[in-house]
């Protein structure tokens, strides 16, 4: 296993007088956790926890996910361990009913199962863009690899000072088939904001395409992408989750709850020796976005 014991700053050689400079800070001072922050001109824009899981803080340490910071880069906007619905933490991956075999594992809520963060694989900062790739081990109550991930996600700025976030998730069974089943509420890629929207949800408002249908149970169909915007410290942001039109089970259904949970919910299945890729995107605004705007930013991602 190839780990970085160490704070290492990672910098560019040189910097562009008009491009945004990136880097990584390894291991930055998290008391008891431990993570790796993405900078873009000196500020965190997102910071992924790895903390080793320990039985004794179970709870805080079963689950790898990326917190997406303010524009300031003070603090995540994004939800981390306890409040309402612990398991929902930051940009995150998962099936409440990950079937191994006889076995059926919760790999939403960690129940049976943990994510384990075993290397940073590449961390490539640069002028305009950074990328991270990391291999996270999905593990049974026995400590055994049932799935390996390599997930990466690149940054870079987006057009009229927005930020994009593009999440890819490449999914390896070493158990034979392996089922990702589940629903739209526990399942599927999907991003959690701040607790604190539980105590204002009525200030959440969302965005659909055009042609979409919001059904009963905060189900929409018909959606390549949704738009969602929330107010995090008594300020308003506008989110877009976009899934790519080649996704491999084609068109998902989203999940819109109004407490700033969303994301894309899909089913399928994981063959031993054929790797799944999933990619999604998720662009974040400081300005107003309307229905129109969002879909001319998805257009140039699906292109």
């Amino acid at each position: 296993m190839r780990i970085f014991t160490a704070t290492i700053l990672f910098t560019a050689l040189s910097m562009c007088a008009f491009g945004l400079q990136f880097s990584f800070d390894i291991h930055p001072d998290l008391g008891e956790d431990t993570g790796m922050d993405l900078r873009g001109g000196g500020r965190v824009w997102l910071r992924t926890m790895t903390t080793p899981l320990d039985p004794e803080r179970r709870e805080e340490t079963h689950k790898v996910y990326t917190h997406i910071f303010d524009f300031e880069g003070d603090g995540p906007i994004t939800k981390g361990p306890g409040g309402r619905f612990s398991h929902h933490r930051g940009m995150f991956i998962g099936w409440n009913h990950t079937n191994v075999g006889d076995t059926r594992y919760d790999t939403w809520h960690m129940g049976n199962s943990s994510q384990r963060q075993m290397s940073w694989d590449s961390l490539e900062p640069g002028e305009g863009s950074a990328t991270q790739v990391q291999t996270i081990e999905w593990r049974d109550t026995d400590d055994e690899a049932f799935i390996r991930e390599t997930r990466t996600i690149t940054a870079q700025p987006g057009p009229d000072g927005t930020r994009i976030f593009d999440f890819t998730s490449t999914l390896e069974s070493l158990r034979g088939t392996i089922e990702l089943r589940g629903d739209l509420h526990h399942a599927g890629m999907q991003v959690r904001m701040a607790d604190e929207v539980t105590q204002h949800e009525d200030t959440t408002e969302y965005i659909l395409p055009e042609g979409a249908e919001e059904l009963d149970n905060d189900w929409v169909e018909g959606a390549w992408w949704i738009g969602c915007s929330p107010v995090v410290r008594d300020k308003r942001y506008w989110l877009i989750h976009m899934t790519p039109q080649d996704h491999p089970t084609g068109i998902p259904v989203y999940s819109i709850r109004r407490y700033a949970r969303f994301g894309a919910f899909f089913e399928t299945d994981l063959e031993e020796g054929t790797p799944l890729t999933l990619t999604f995107r998720v662009l974040v605004s400081e300005t107003k976005l309307d229905q129109a705007r969002c879909q001319e930013l998805y257009d140039a991602y699906s292109e």
